[in-house]
């Protein structure tokens, strides 16, 4: 990828966002590592539960890993992970009451970073930036 060319500032806020991130979680003290921010959002904020499979293909992990992931936060008690009753292979896993702060925080954190990122954008550039992202998307998802 040639320096400079829009490819590579793509590449280039993708790692400034990423390091943003990782250091307001340091600052913030939140308890979650950032590779592990998905399942935060995966889950719903009212405490319903998803199907642990359910979670494994949504966020594209392999079931071993999400296993260590949700044992890890279980144990922290910012997620409930209980068996089903008729069908013990089927396990249900939601976010505890105690976890919804680090949701609010992630989103402020999210929020954060996009208005320094669009910070001398007028409202109409910003609908535009947002609806031409969208469409580059759209584009280039047919492909997978």
């Amino acid at each position: 990828m040639k320096k400079g060319c829009i490819l590579d500032k793509i590449n280039e806020i993708n790692s400034i966002l990423n390091k943003f991130i990782e250091k307001k979680i340091k600052e913030e003290g939140l308890p979650i590592l950032q590779n592990h921010i998905p399942l935060f959002y995966i889950l719903p904020e009212d405490g319903s539960a998803l199907i642990f499979n359910e979670i494994s293909n949504i966020w594209g992990i392999s079931k071993s890993s999400l296993s260590d992931i949700i044992n890890k936060y279980e144990s922290q008690g910012l997620i409930k992970k209980c068996n089903c009753i008729e069908d013990k292979r089927t396990v249900y896993v939601s976010l505890k009451s105690e976890a919804l702060y680090i949701v609010q925080k992630l989103l402020s954190i999210e929020a954060e970073f996009l208005g320094l990122m669009l910070n001398n954008f007028d409202n109409n550039e910003k609908q535009m930036f947002e609806k031409n992202t969208n469409k580059s998307l759209k584009n280039i998802r047919k492909m997978l």
